[in-house]
């Protein structure tokens, strides 16, 4: 891809191998076999299209030919926004070879590895690499670099995990040494296309942009004919209104010949007096000048022993640091990154290789160095991180280069990460990535900063209940705050509702709920970088007196609206098991902060006698009995465990006290009512409530009572003390009351 050698070298050496191993029988077969040779053809000219449609004709006649199969994986693999569609072809290579096809056939563990790697399944990977090692001759010195490779995979996929499950804010730490999280988007359609995009330089005080690109628009439509793919070329877009302007080819106004060769986009010097570009596996530089751009130069003439291979280089702010990348003067292996600095008389010095902490064995590559001419930037396929190139960080201290940091996530992924460039003083940036997600297609230009743009709506969940109990046919007028625009939505039969709602605005809502006044509570919804659903859950209940009569009413509202960083008063949803359910239900496994907030309304006069029901539910467990003569006795609350339904002893002196009473006054029953939190099943709750009140029942036929004057009950967790808080022990309760026969 982008001004790397690619090879098919690897991939073609098979064919001889294949070609000879697989035999079809019957006319089905002899058929395919047909088809697999004219692909074979076209696959040899980089015709890899053409030869992929052949290919898959002749799965169509033979769907086990484990070769046609391994093909048309390895087209796939060959581009970066196809090489996941690769994987199930390896696997039926595997499945379908025989025996005597095992030594080559292996090689598609190589590419299953790759693939699973790519998808951050790695356990997988690292399975399917170990196949492959296995089967390579540790002897021979033609796999050294292969297992070497391979080795180096295997250390990926072991450590890319932790680096992955690292706090969200760690990146920005890494930039700037402050703790808030990095945003990453893609630059978006107009820049980025279903080809590869790259190599971004930013020109203007970045309202300009120049890219490199491989599309059907560069040079002339005209194709690398070992890759198949356009060659590069640099394109231009300007910025208006927050928006990129289609992209139009700007290789044309920098006086390089179009033709059969790569031309593409370096960087430029924070003056903006000098842009770099690559062509003919050089560096050229040029200059603005009235009208348009000076002709092209080869780098500084200045420079001694300049490599005859450089992709890329770096001027430092100051111009004084030369940064360069190539694979030339032996180096640590792969491609290193040079230093020259320019002298007191404008002469550069002769590069030095950054060393060992810096360089791998494999390739590194991007070089970008902050203003403060000493933090250093770079990609590299060597150090360990999630996946192909990952972009590193390295400050010079002590005569050295610190050991690399990786930025992790979300700015590196299981891709490539490449070209990195940071503005501190907008703390914006931007980089290349061939990620699997979010793309257009191959390898796209993104954006990162510490700020995000709203969504454009967000999604509320929510429900009503009432004693635990679902609520049906509630109604919520939502009004935004500011604009005075009011929209409704009512809560079906399992009391569930949803609602549209524009981030960072603030919301009244009016919650009219049957057999309740009106309730009146505002929201505020967070900003949204990457829109996600909301929760909310309202719970209604009436206050009442020692005589059950309903004194006022309160609502309970959980809004859980947060995720990654937990604003200050609210708490992890998944410690309240009832919220964590209801977002559990929409197979929602995120970490979402939450907070309580209590609405309370007081009847007046009027309004309690009209809000009172006929038949009154106890809910109060400081005054349960219903009983009002002096010498009826007020009846004990039995509390029990978590899960339990068992008495504690220190309840026996009051219900024998009970136990007593009802002995000598004949007239009175006793109705005992079992309860339990909402921890749990409706089902278990049910059984276990019961359980509670037959535990007090037998306790009093145990003390001389007959049973038939005990009537017990079991609520389940519909009859809630403490509403706000459905797990809290005072839930856990058997309510006792005398009645009279």
């Amino acid at each position: 891809m982008q001004r790397k050698r690619k090879n098919l070298f690897f991939i073609a050496t098979l064919l001889s191998v294949f070609i000879n191993v697989f035999a079809f029988a019957g006319s089905k077969r002899e058929e395919a076999n047909k088809l697999v040779e004219k692909a074979d053809r076209q696959f040899i000219k980089s015709h890899l299209q053409k030869a992929q449609d052949l290919y898959f004709k002749a799965l169509g006649l033979d769907s086990t030919n484990a070769y046609a199969n391994f093909q048309i994986g390895a087209i796939y693999y060959l581009s970066d926004s196809s090489r996941i569609k690769a994987l199930p072809y390896f696997i039926k290579t595997i499945k379908y070879a025989g025996r005597q096809e095992d030594d080559t056939i292996i090689d598609a563990y190589y590419y299953i590895g790759n693939c699973y790697a790519l998808m951050k399944n790695y356990p997988a990977a690292i399975k399917a690499f170990n196949k492959y090692v296995s089967h390579i001759d540790p002897k021979s010195k033609v796999d050294e670099t292969l297992i070497q490779e391979v080795q180096h995979s295997i250390e990926i996929c072991t450590d890319a995990p932790a680096l992955i499950n690292r706090a969200s804010d760690s990146a920005g730490y890494i930039l700037d040494g402050k703790l808030h999280p990095v945003f990453v988007k893609n630059a978006g359609g107009s820049i980025n296309s279903p080809y590869p995009e790259y190599a971004q330089v930013l020109m203007n005080h970045d309202s300009t942009i120049i890219f490199t690109s491989r599309r059907p628009a560069s040079q002339k439509g005209k194709k690398d004919f070992m890759t198949d793919e356009y060659y590069e070329d640099i394109f231009i877009s300007h910025k208006d209104s927050g928006h990129w302007s289609t992209p139009s080819v700007f290789s044309n106004q920098l006086h390089f010949k179009g033709g059969k060769d790569n031309l593409a986009s370096v960087t430029i010097t924070s003056d903006g007096n000098t842009l770099f570009v690559y062509n003919k596996g050089r560096i050229w530089e040029l200059h603005p000048e009235k009208g348009g751009w000076s002709e092209p130069q080869k780098i500084d003439k200045s420079m001694k022993h300049i490599p005859s291979y450089v992709p890329s280089v770096f001027i430092s702010s100051d111009g004084k640091k030369l940064f360069l990348v190539s694979d030339e003067f032996g180096g640590y292996g792969g491609k290193d990154i040079f230093e020259s600095d320019k002298g007191s008389d404008g002469k550069w010095s002769e590069l030095a290789n950054l060393g060992p902490e810096i360089n791998s064995s494999f390739d590194e590559d991007s070089p970008f160095l902050m203003p403060d001419n000493k933090t250093l930037f770079f990609s590299s396929k060597g150090h360990v991180g999630l996946g192909g190139y990952d972009i590193f960080k390295s400050v010079y201290e002590n005569g050295k280069w610190s050991k690399p940091v990786n930025l992790g996530a979300p700015i590196n992924s299981s891709g490539d990460d490449i070209y990195f460039n940071y503005n501190p003083s907008i703390q914006e940036g931007y980089f290349s990535s061939s990620r699997i997600t979010g793309g257009y297609g191959s390898m796209d230009i993104y954006t990162f900063s510490f700020t995000c743009e709203n969504v454009e709506s967000t999604i509320l969940n929510g429900a009503i209940t009432s004693n635990g109990k679902n609520v049906p046919g509630a109604t919520l007028n939502i009004t935004d705050i500011k604009s005075g625009k009011t929209s409704s939505t009512q809560s079906d039969v399992n009391g569930r509702y949803t609602a549209s709602l524009k981030p960072d605005k603030t919301y009244k809502l009016e919650i009219r709920v049957p057999d309740f006044l009106p309730y009146n509570t505002t929201i505020t919804t967070p900003h949204q970088c990457n829109a996600y659903n909301l929760y909310q859950l309202f719970n209604a209940s009436f206050v009442t007196d020692d005589k059950y009569v309903h004194t006022g009413q309160y609502l309970t509202v959980k809004n859980a609206f947060y995720r990654n960083i937990k604003p200050e008063g609210y708490t992890n949803s998944k410690n309240d098991s009832t919220l964590s359910a209801f977002i559990k239900s929409y197979n929602d496994t995120s970490t979402v902060w939450e907070k309580d907030t209590m609405n309370n309304i007081s009847y007046s006069e009027a309004q309690r006698d009209s809000m009172n029901p006929k038949k009154v539910v106890p809910t109060n467990i400081d005054t349960v009995h219903i009983v009002t003569a002096p010498s009826i006795p007020k009846m004990p609350v039995v509390y029990f465990e978590f899960n339990k339904s068992v008495i504690g002893k220190e309840y026996y002196s009051k219900l024998d006290s009970l136990a007593l009473f009802i002995k000598f006054n004949k007239h009175y029953d006793i109705h005992i009512e079992g309860n339990t939190d909402t921890v749990g099943t409706v089902a278990y709750n049910e059984r276990l409530s019961l359980a509670r009140a037959t535990a007090v029942s037998k306790y009093l036929i145990s003390k001389g009572i007959n049973k038939n004057r005990l009537h017990i009950e079991g609520n389940g967790k519909h009859h809630l003390a403490v509403v706000g808080d459905g797990s809290s022990a005072l839930n856990r309760r058997d309510d006792i009351i005398i009645t009279k026969e």
